[in-house]
This record gives C-alpha cells, structure tokens and sequence, in this order.
C-alpha cells in the first residue's frame, strides 16, 4: 500500500513561515519521510496504454518558488542550476514544489542480489563483484555512486523509440527520432559476469534521415581502462559502416547541434579518467521527482521557449548524493567541471551542472523520474539541456503518453550477432 501521509514539515514551514524562521538543522532526512516504494502497477494503469496514471493524483502544490521569492531558498535548497534558471528567465521559471513521495523500487531479484559493495579496480574505470546487483549499496566515494548510477537496473532485452528536440529562444525547433534496442549483461535475469560486457546498444535515427551518423552500435565492457569502449556507425549516404574510436568522452553527435556531448547521454556514461572525481556528500535539493503529470501530457503543451512548461513538473525534496568532477591538468574536455546530484533511493542522477574553466556555469540539465511500476524502475522520461549562452534547450531521450511505450523486457532475447557491423546494416535499413 502506498502511504500517502508523510512528514513534510520542512515544506509546510517554509511555505507558512518568514524565511528567517528556518534554520540549517530543519533540512534532515527525517523532513522527508520514509521510503514506501511502488512495487506493482496500481489499479488504474492499463498495460494497452502508453499512459501511467499519477499514483500521487490528489496531491496540491504545497509552495511555487518564482523570481520573486526564489533567493530565500538560495542558500538551502536550490542548486546553482536552478538559481541560473531564476536569474535567466524570471518571467517564466518556476518551481512548484509538492509532498515527498519516495517511491522508487527495483524488482525483488535485484534487491536478493544486493548484500554488499563491489570492488572498483583500475583505478575506479573498472567493476568487480556485480552481477544484477546495486553495485555499492553502502557508498563511500564519489565513483560509487557514478557506478551506481551507470549499473541501476535498466531491464534487460530492450527495444523502443524515442523522439528528441531542440527549441530556439523564439519557440521555433528541431524536431527528431530514432529507436534502438539493447542488451543488458548485467541484469539480474543474465547474470553473466564472466563476458566483462555492461551491454550493447544499437540506435538509429529515423527522421530526420539523412544526418550522418544515422546508425550507430555500441559495444560496452565493465572497465573501460581493459577494454575501452568498441563503436561503429552506417552512413546512409555511402552505405557503408565504419569504426567509430571518437564516439566517446566530448564527441559531439550531429543531432546533438553542439548541445551535449556523448558521454552525457543518459546522465553520464564511458571512461572516468579525464577528471578528478570529489563526493561532496548528501544533500537536500529540490529535485523533479514523480513527474507523471508531465509524462501524461501532450508533447505539444510541453515545448515552451526557454525550457519546457513548468505547469506541469513536480519538484520534491530529495536526499541527493553529490559529486564533482574536475579535469586533470594534462586531459581534455570540452566540459572543464561537472557537478552531479544522485538520487539515494534510485541512484538515478537527477540534475548535472557544467562550468568553464573560470567557475562560471554554462548549462543546466535535469532528468526527471518516475516509478515505472509495471517493471518496478525508477527512470527519467527525458533529459533536458539548457544552454545559458545560446538559450536554446535540448530533450533527449523523450517518453511520454504520446509515445509507445519502450519494452524493457522481451520475452524473445535480441541475437547477439546483431550487435555487429553486419548486423548494423541490417538494422539500418
């Protein structure tokens, strides 16, 4: 049963009281409840239906945090992305914040493999000791939660689509699509810890059509350092496919348009060594968290200038794990320092801020979640990018009532001989 009454006094304090009133020691975990995760679909979701109805429906907007209260909570409980959200666009940002619900699970198998921490080797570029499991359930060090993050259950055999878009300040945009499928080694249904593999992944663009690098295959190992990432793509134009050694760390995709980097999908992903990794600790930030009212809404409502329709996101108070990352002197990126909040329940990181090489914030990206509960997993239903010198914004990765669902668990495996060169023509065409 979903427990639907919660300790929310933080909330309820800062939005009936003077903000000189709250002090430090309020923002504790305690504020926040305790965890209640949905494990199995509830009555009203239909699995014909590409909707998953809000389990959290009947909740009102506690506080709306706008440009002219949002530096009361400066020092608190926003971060330095969304406080550059406030200071670019005061007329249309805000944050509606509502109760906690901490409902985030993973599947039982998941949880029956999980009693210990793994054992990180190469320097933090590889994994030892998971298979299915949450690699680190008693974090200590920054790469922890990276690797909790980049090993959260994702299903299994997976096949879907997604499309992405780019807006322009002026509301205009860019509109694509493309689908995939992937096979997941490490997943507690597998357990094949001994092909060193995370998995594999091949995408293609389905509109527009001609971009350059319309297919792509994606060969991942668990330690980079051993067996660095293996990548190939088809080119349409020449029908041809080739080795790809730059599709990793800054390498910019076309349907990107300079946007976000390759080792920024999914939040962050590949090889670690370009960066000093630093654990700042937990944190209480205000975090998109349970968003189904955004997912049930129609993409066409969503695309506002600027950065998607706030009406519809939901902001909670979530304990956050943050890390930051910093380059080395003698590497380079295009991304001098990355700051990243992880979500303690699910792992998923929720928010990542980019800065220059003088501290000054460049972009701001979040990942909103929810429960998918028919699996059980927590995942974001899109990334979205803002871009603070061109002000244009990128989603990525979108799901939404709109969009067929994605299959995170085929009864029938993907041949492994599809994640070829050969394999990826066939996919591509």
């Amino acid at each position: 049963m979903i427990r639907m009454n919660r300790k929310i006094n933080i909330l309820i304090i800062i939005a009936l009281s003077p903000f000189y009133a709250i002090a430090d020691p309020i923002f504790t975990i305690e504020t926040i409840g305790e965890r209640a995760p949905i494990t199995s679909p509830i009555s009203e979701f239909d699995p014909e239906l590409n909707s998953y109805p809000d389990p959290f429906s009947s909740d009102q907007i506690i506080l709306t945090i706008n440009a002219e209260n949002y530096s009361e909570f400066k020092e608190t409980i926003l971060t330095t992305g969304q406080i550059k959200m406030f200071e670019m666009y005061p007329k249309t940002f805000k944050m509606n914040i509502y109760p906690s619900r901490r409902s985030c699970a993973v599947p039982t198998e998941v949880m029956e493999l999980t009693n210990k921490n793994a054992l990180l080797i190469d320097d933090g570029e590889g994994v030892e000791g998971v298979v299915g499991s949450i690699p680190f359930p008693n974090p200590n060090e920054a790469l922890h939660h990276v690797w909790n993050h980049i090993l959260r259950y994702r299903g299994v055999e997976i096949q879907g689509a997604s499309p992405f878009y780019i807006i322009n300040p002026d509301g205009t945009g860019t509109y694509g699509a493309g689908e995939a499928i992937a096979k997941n080694f490490w997943n507690p249904y597998v357990r094949n810890e001994k092909s060193g593999l995370q998995g594999m992944l091949m995408t293609k663009v389905t509109h527009p059509p001609r971009l350059a690098d319309a297919s792509t295959v994606v060969i991942e190992s668990l330690n980079a350092f051993q067996n660095p990432r293996k990548a190939w793509v088809y080119n349409p134009g020449t029908r041809r496919v080739r080795r790809a050694p730059d599709i990793s760390y800054d390498y910019m995709p076309s349907a990107s348009q300079g946007l976000t980097t390759v080792d920024q999908v999914d939040g962050f992903n590949g090889a670690k060594d370009r960066y000093d990794w630093s654990d700042l600790g937990e944190q209480l930030r205000l975090m998109p968290y349970n968003v189904y009212k955004f997912h049930e809404t129609k993409v066409e409502e969503i695309l506002t200038p600027y950065h998607v329709n706030q009406d519809f996101l939901r902001y909670e108070l979530v304990k956050v794990n943050v890390v930051e990352a910093k380059l080395k002197d003698d590497k380079r990126h295009i991304i001098p320092k990355r700051r990243m909040y992880f979500d303690t329940d699910s792992h998923n990181m929720l928010s990542e801020e980019t800065f220059d090489d003088m501290g000054t914030i460049m972009v701001y990206r979040e990942f909103p979640i929810i429960n998918f509960y028919d699996q059980p997993m927590c995942l974001s239903i899109h990334s979205a990018t803002y871009d603070f010198a061109t002000r244009r914004y990128q989603l990525q990765n979108v799901r939404s009532i709109d969009i067929p669902k994605v299959q995170w668990k085929l009864n029938k495996p993907h041949d492994i001989k599809m994640f070829t060169p050969e394999g990826l023509k066939r996919f591509a065409r």
